[in-house]
């Protein structure tokens, strides 16, 4: 009897190791994130919340040399990591810079105490009396960091370790806490939250207690703010984390399908938001014709289209160029003429004289 309970233990000690070395293995270290304002005016903002699942999603989100997100309307990210204020203990980056208006939450995996700290279901604490986790925080700090963005959407993926131990108590942690960000934290934004991927098997031979306890819990606690990602879960998987070809471990898929699975997300709040439709809308314009030279000035931000949600051609644009203007739409946009590339700037974008 006594051999056989030891025996217990250590498999157990043994598994605990295990999952301390998934969540840390095979990760790019961050630990020190800094959120930077692109000053450019966005009427849409989203900010990630989670563990390693955000981590590598942030690294995933590949933008184009202009700052836009291919098959995103209006959606802008830049990142890079170096080691300007830290290094990770391995002496890789340990830096994170993220402007534009699209932001991810996470502390750094390859840091003892960073990684601690981010698991933890304290990460996206609120007692709605201004006792914050550290999640919390960084949420605060992106949005007074930016201005220029009018309307936030905040999606937590968080609580991949929590749901591994399972229990009601957990689930009702989370819930005490995520109502308390939509009614004391962040009242002027909307918050999504979204299901654990606990078919996996590291849930599978790890998991204990009610593993979807967390995930029942939130959809139940919160309908309109609850993005039911099962069917995609379901949907890569055996195929994504079985295929050594679309998995990168146990727990965390490759980094295509980290970005699918943000753009989708995305895709969802846009459209619920009615920023997909205003888009396509936007698209049924008149022109008036006109010949004239303008100059750009401090918000001048050059677009695809007469459409502020749409793709741009420079976003950070210098005051004092000549434009050659062809044109005012009836949606208060000037169409311009870039060399042969027809552009669209806003109304105050352009001014009749050089200020410089």
């Amino acid at each position: 009897m006594r051999k056989t309970k030891w025996k217990k233990i250590l498999v157990y000690v043994m598994c605990s190791m295990i999952i301390v070395a998934v969540f840390c293995g095979g990760i790019t270290v961050e630990a020190a994130t800094v959120y930077v304002s692109d000053g450019i005016p966005h009427d849409e903002g989203y900010i990630f919340v989670g563990e390693s699942h955000m981590h590598v999603a942030a690294f995933a989100m590949k933008e184009d040399e202009m700052g836009n997100i291919p098959g995103l309307e209006g959606v802008h990210y830049a990142a890079t990591a170096d080691s300007s204020i830290i290094s990770s203990d391995s002496g890789g980056p340990g830096t994170f810079t993220m402007t534009g208006n699209l932001f991810f939450v996470f502390e750094g995996t390859d840091v003892t105490a960073e990684l601690q700290k981010q698991i933890r279901k304290e990460y996206i604490y609120s007692d709605g009396a201004g006792k914050r986790g550290g999640a919390v925080e960084k949420i605060h700090t992106i949005m007074e960091t930016n201005p220029n963005i009018a309307h936030w959407n905040i999606i937590s993926f968080h609580g991949a370790n929590s749901a591994l131990h399972g229990g009601q108590s957990v689930a009702d942690y989370y819930v005490a806490s995520y109502r308390n960000w939509i009614n004391y934290e962040f009242p002027e934004a909307d918050c999504y939250f979204l299901p654990q991927s606990t078919m996996t098997k590291n849930f599978k031979i790890f998991g204990r207690g009610d593993k979807e306890a967390l995930n029942k819990s939130l959809a139940k606690a919160f309908p309109d703010h609850y993005i039911d990602l099962m069917p995609f879960f379901w949907e890569h998987y055996p195929q994504g984390l079985l295929d050594p070809q679309q998995k990168s471990d146990l727990v965390h898929w490759s980094t295509d399908t980290y970005y699918e699975m943000v753009s989708m997300i995305i895709k969802q709040i846009q459209e619920k938001r009615g920023v997909i439709a205003s888009s396509q809308t936007a698209q049924n314009f008149t022109v008036i014709e006109v010949q004239a030279v303008l100059y750009t000035n401090d918000t001048t931000v050059i677009y695809t289209q007469p459409n502020i949600h749409g793709s741009m051609l420079v976003p950070d644009c210098a005051a004092g160029l000549p434009i050659q203007v062809t044109g005012v739409t009836d949606n208060g946009f000037f169409r311009i003429d870039l060399n042969g590339t027809v552009g669209y700037i806003l109304g105050d974008g352009l001014a009749q004289q050089n200020a410089q």
